[in-house]
């Protein structure tokens, strides 16, 4: 097996993701966690621009333990302002990290067997009622917390790793342009051109049904 040393996750880093999404719950720290763990697996620091790292999450939206996203984002630096961070919404709490530089990559994904437990605990049948993760009684939330956080990864995670994966970088656009219309600027790769003139989208697309509707 891959011969790895875990990066701990401290207190001061738990703290400082809870403040960044909010409030204390178990998916979180799960995404904190596997964000470490590929990375660890990889040999690779925390992204600090957009092109040394690419996490690929596969959680959609509206879903239980979607804060799984927010854990990643904090732990990897790979997020949508820097457009490292790229969402597959498969409804599925995988993670797949990926190093432009080598082609490497690793998945990430928790057991079947512990994430479909999760639907009969407590925490999560009184989320599916409605009651916010930030009015539930600690004893309920902290168990939860603390076993993602000390249990050994591979309890929890599934690890697949790629030698050479298939991946096309997008490169940055550094041109933007004025609309002819609304006259608010407009990166370049999203505006269009019309009789000579650029529009963003959301005007050309008016232009375009206006000369299309029926006349009375």
């Amino acid at each position: 097996m891959h011969a790895m040393t875990e990066t701990t996750i401290t207190a001061e880093e738990l703290q400082a993701s809870e403040y960044f999404h909010g409030h204390r719950c178990p998916a979180m720290p799960q995404g904190l966690r596997a964000g470490h763990v590929a990375m660890d697996w990889l040999e690779v620091p925390r992204a600090r621009g957009g092109g040394e790292l690419v996490a690929i999450i596969e959680t959609g939206s509206h879903h239980f333990s979607g804060c799984f996203a927010d854990g990643v984002m904090f732990a990897t630096g790979c997020t949508f302002g820097k457009g490292n961070l790229i969402q597959n919404p498969l409804g599925k709490f995988a993670l797949t990290l990926y190093v432009p530089k080598s082609h490497q990559a690793v998945r990430l994904i928790p057991h079947y067997e512990r994430m479909s437990q999760c639907l009969t605990m407590d925490f999560f049948k009184l989320r599916a009622q409605g009651v916010p993760p930030f009015d539930l009684d600690p004893k309920v939330t902290e168990p939860l917390i603390q076993d993602v956080l000390t249990k050994p990864w591979t309890e929890i995670f599934a690890l697949q790793e790629f030698e050479d994966y298939p991946f096309d970088p997008v490169p940055d656009v550094f041109e933007a342009v004025q609309c002819s219309l609304c006259h608010e600027l407009t990166v370049k790769s999203y505006a269009q051109q019309f009789h000579h003139q650029w529009y963003c989208k959301p005007c050309l697309d008016g232009i375009i049904h206006a000369r299309l509707a029926p006349t009375v």
